[in-house]
């Protein structure tokens, strides 16, 4: 009886394998022609052919190599203390053999992924196609042609959170108190829902202060969100002097933030609540979870929390041209304000008007705060009234210079 197996391809290694097993019985003739056929065989399939020749009671083997010559073993006499040994070495060989073939194998795998992975893990790979050919939706607002233009914000925003857009439109967002030195805009991308996208175009029709970039919102697209946002600044609001980015759930006291700047007035300014030494997350099941394949430093380079920084117009420039050639990370605020910065040599500042936490309704905290966190649509609404209502004034007591956090 012969088991024959053919040629086995591996494509990474180019090397073909041939086993071939014949069960003979105890004639010597069926086992002169077993080896016979077993040595023809090895002219067709070259060096890398290997067969074994198995008797009732005796076994033989033999190795074709080398120039095709045949190498036998005679009468391996059937004793348990050989054929013990023998089948050990079989055995060692065989796994050796099989240890080898997969060490070859993960080894080509790795520098084939090794290549993949440096050549694609750059914000420039992922975000060419949306961002660089097909990058906003039209119609793009533009920012006015004043050159009086102090301050441009850029609200981050979901494309369902209507609410929150339109409470800040009628709050902090307002272009009556402040329309020759601010201006307000909302960057969105697309959702997967039709009729989400239907209202969005009839409130960027309405309002003309949506920027709406050509990809779906999700929590793992924020960064390139950020680079869609830098892309829009450095191309459609040249003339305004400061830019800041925040998102939809912020109160932001513009005042506070243009006596801020005006007061700093430094190049390459970028301001913020910062955050130092903050270790990568490596659990799986946390919202920020970085795998060390995309960030493998033991901490993240100083950099401003997400939720409200700003940057004078030439630091945006800069950050936006490394923003294609930095190493990617799925985190927005470590990416653009840690990373980019680091790049170009800009220092992200501490500046303790700036907050990440969500506030106590106190009235006269919001007046003299730059940011604050975790704002529903009414919470601004309310904010806003209690500290612009006239009948309310601000007491200077012992409260007052207590955080009430």
């Amino acid at each position: 009886m012969i088991h024959y197996r053919t040629l086995l391809n591996d494509k990474f290694l180019e090397t073909y394998y041939l086993s071939l097993s014949i069960n003979v019985r105890r004639s010597s003739l069926r086992l002169l022609r077993a080896a016979t056929f077993a040595f023809i065989t090895s002219f067709e399939f070259g060096p890398h052919a290997t067969f074994s020749l198995t008797t009732g009671r005796r076994h033989y083997w033999k190795i074709i190599a080398g120039k095709n010559e045949l190498l036998m073993k005679y009468m391996i006499l059937p004793t348990f203390r050989r054929s013990t040994f023998y089948v050990i070495v079989i055995v060692l060989f065989t796994s050796l053999s099989v240890l080898f073939h997969f060490m070859q194998l993960f080894s080509n795998n790795r520098k084939y992924m090794a290549k993949w992975y440096n050549s694609t893990k750059t914000t420039w790979h992922y975000a060419k196609k949306a961002i660089q050919r097909q990058h906003f939706l039209p119609p793009v607002p533009t920012c006015p042609s004043q050159s009086d233009l102090k301050l441009v914000i850029i609200v981050c925003s979901a494309a369902q959170n209507f609410a929150a857009r339109q409470a800040i439109r009628s709050t902090w967002g307002k272009e009556s108190r402040w329309t020759k030195d601010t201006k307000t805009f909302f960057i969105i991308g697309r959702s997967s829902e039709n009729v989400t996208d239907m209202f969005v175009h009839m409130e960027k029709a309405e309002y003309g202060d949506i920027i709406h970039y050509n990809l779906t919102d999700s929590y793992f697209n924020l960064t390139l969100k950020s680079v869609s946002l830098l892309k829009w600044v450095t191309n459609n609001c040249t003339n305004a002097k400061y830019v800041m980015k925040t998102d939809d759930d912020m109160f932001v006291n513009v005042p506070v933030i243009l006596k801020t700047v005006y007061q700093l007035d430094i190049p390459h300014l970028l301001i913020g609540k910062l955050i130092v030494n903050a270790r990568p997350i490596r659990d799986r099941s946390s919202k920020w979870y970085v795998p060390n394949d995309m960030y493998s430093d033991q901490f993240y380079p100083n950099y401003l929390s997400g939720t409200g920084y700003v940057m004078s117009q030439n630091a945006a420039v800069l950050l936006h041209n490394s923003s294609y050639f930095a190493p990617y990370i799925s985190l927005e605020d470590v990416f653009i304000t840690g990373i980019c910065a680091k790049l170009e040599n800009i220092k992200p500042k501490e500046n303790g008007l700036f907050t990440y936490a969500k506030q106590r309704k106190t009235p006269c905290k919001y007046l003299y705060i730059a940011t604050a966190h975790k704002m529903t649509p009414n919470d601004l609404y309310e904010t806003w009234d209690m500290i612009h209502n006239t009948h309310f004034r601000c007491v200077v007591s012992f409260w007052n210079n207590i955080d009430l956090r």
